[in-house]
């Protein structure tokens, strides 16, 4: 065996002889914008030049991008590679032309099955105007020929019957076509995921040898292909008594090269290729004099709307209920657990790649295919997180470190108090080494009140007077909690941007713990509560301005 390292030419050569070889996809690294993917094939060469013809290939793969590469018995030169398109050739595969013949024999069954029920309605017609015309036919003639009883009763049961007999037809067709409608959007469904894969053209890889000696080569063609893509999919799962959160990592695998990745190794990779290579470089700023503007008013931006924050009410303490029932559960025939297969981790100077645990298949039509990829336990640092202003609810929030030693990529997670879904929440980058923050909904066995006990106007000054509010703000907070927890909570003072309009805190006022520097006015306040305790918040604050004037956001 001797390993060949092959380096491509793209200057086509003359080939003494064509080897058209199948080839299959053995293995695809997907980025988030791109894949890489490998081909292989098996072919047995004999003496002198020739050329070994691999077809099929999507036409949406990057030329520049085809490298190749061998191993065998065969002492072999390669001389270039040719890729050419095959225009005019249309991939019509037996599946699709068995998807369209099915299509067709539905619709044919969906016509016999209308004929059906439009003879049965034609019968109930023709059966009701035949009883109509007889029944009128036969009172103009009773004179001449009276009808017996018997006559009018077999009348009557031939009318039944039919009608019956019509009537059941009509419902048995309205059923069959009600199923053969489901399984023609199937049908049709197929039709257009394969429709998607005949391509009128396709790309032919040419790989033109010299070989000194016959025998077996080991082909490899590998190429890039833009159609493909991935992205991350998280589950973040709250064990409380344990102070950790666990996430899952999968990864959602798609693809439109119009080939089917059949049972090959596949990995996914953080890199971003599409990103380009560049290192920024700043010019020269000049500054210069200008002629004055005239000044125009510009419109004051609207704020951004908040959306509306969905209240999940999920009790952290249903995890230790569940938790006790375990324990319950303990002392009989303990069952085997079935394990989770995780992916492969390399971790690069900038980039981190993930193979799965087995072999996989992703449709080329676009169907994405979800992955396992690993999963970690990460220590939390729990607390509430309450803004009463707003929400009197306690929100359960974790802060974690990401001490996996690869960044946590930007994406939606499903999140969980142990078993319990409670919503999903966009999941941010972070970098290693960096934190990040998840909410896991209201906590109700923290109850929060907030009330204004003084909401005051009055005019001050001896010579220019100043309207003057007072406010006074109580906030009550109670756990319900037979173990101590943290709470951090929220409120604020309004806050001047105008010379003349002071605003003073006064005494009384419970001191913060510290206060937003990005947000003024914001005061937090973190409260470790004990088993069952309640605390009291109170803030005190006075507004003045010239009088008569008329402040925004004052409430």
């Amino acid at each position: 065996m001797r390993a060949l390292a092959l380096v491509l030419f793209l200057t086509p050569a003359l080939a003494a002889a064509d080897m058209d070889t199948p080839s299959r996809v053995e293995a695809v690294t997907v980025f988030r914008t791109g894949a890489r993917v490998t081909r292989v094939a098996q072919v047995e060469v004999p003496a002198g030049d020739g050329r070994v013809l691999l077809a099929g290939l999507p036409d949406g793969l990057d030329d520049d991008s085809l490298r190749v590469a061998g191993h065998g018995t065969a002492r072999v030169q390669t001389h270039g590679v040719t890729i050419e398109r095959v225009t005019g050739e249309r991939a019509a595969a037996a599946e699709a032309r068995a998807a369209e013949a099915r299509l067709e024999q539905l619709q044919d069954e969906d016509r016999a099955l209308d004929d059906r029920a439009k003879a049965a309605a034609a019968r109930v017609k023709f059966v009701e105007s035949l009883r109509s015309t007889y029944s009128d036919e036969r009172a103009r003639n009773l004179a001449v020929r009276p009808v017996s009883a018997k006559e009018w009763a077999e009348l009557v049961a031939f009318v039944d019957r039919t009608l019956a007999a019509a009537a059941s037809d009509a419902r048995e067709a309205t059923v069959a076509r009600r199923d053969l409608a489901r399984r023609f959007e199937a049908a049709r469904a197929d039709v257009e995921r394969l429709s998607a894969k005949r391509g009128l053209t396709r790309k032919r890889v040419a790989v033109e040898i010299a070989a000194e000696q016959a025998g077996h080569l080991a082909l490899s063609v590998s190429y890039t292909v833009a159609s493909a893509g991935w992205q991350p999919i998280w589950e973040a799962r709250l064990a409380s008594r344990e102070s950790k959160v666990e996430l899952a990592f999968h990864g959602s695998v798609w693809q439109r090269t119009g080939e089917d990745w059949k049972d090959v190794k596949l990995a996914v990779s953080t890199a971003a290729p599409a990103r380009g290579l560049f290192v920024p470089v700043l010019e020269t700023r000049w500054l210069d004099r200008s002629a004055p503007l005239r000044r125009e008013v510009a419109a004051a931006s609207a704020p951004r709307a908040v959306p509306e924050a969905v209240r999940s009410k999920a009790s952290p303490g249903a995890e230790g209920a569940e938790g006790e029932e375990g324990e319950e559960a303990a002392g009989a025939d303990q069952e085997l657990v079935a394990e989770e297969a995780q992916a492969s981790v390399e971790e690069g100077l900038l980039a981190a790649s993930f193979t799965a645990p087995r072999r996989e298949s992703v449709d080329g039509a676009g169907q994405a295919r979800k992955i396992m990829l690993t999963r970690f336990s990460l220590d939390a640092e729990l607390t509430r997180t309450a803004a009463p202003r707003l929400d009197r609810a306690a929100f359960l929030t974790a802060k974690l470190a990401n001490g996996t030693g690869f960044p946590i990529l930007a994406g939606t997670a499903g999140v969980y108090v142990g078993d319990q879904f409670v919503g999903r929440a966009p999941l941010p980058f972070t970098p290693a080494g960096g934190e990040v923050k998840l909410a896991f909904g209201a906590d109700d066995r923290v109850e929060i009140d907030r009330r204004v006990l003084e909401r005051k106007h009055d005019t001050a000054g001896l010579v220019n007077k100043d309207d003057v509010w007072s406010y006074r703000v109580r906030i009550g907070v109670k756990s319900r909690w037979a173990e101590p927890v943290k709470l951090t909570l929220l409120d604020l003072v309004p806050v001047a941007r105008d010379a003349t309009i002071h605003v003073d805190v006064l005494d009384g006022s419970t001191k913060p713990t510290r206060e937003d520097p990005e947000r003024p006015g914001v005061r937090a306040w973190d409260l470790e509560l004990g088993p069952r305790e309640e605390r009291v918040v109170e803030l005190r604050y006075r507004v003045s301005a010239p009088r008569g004037e008329v402040l925004a956001g004052l409430e």
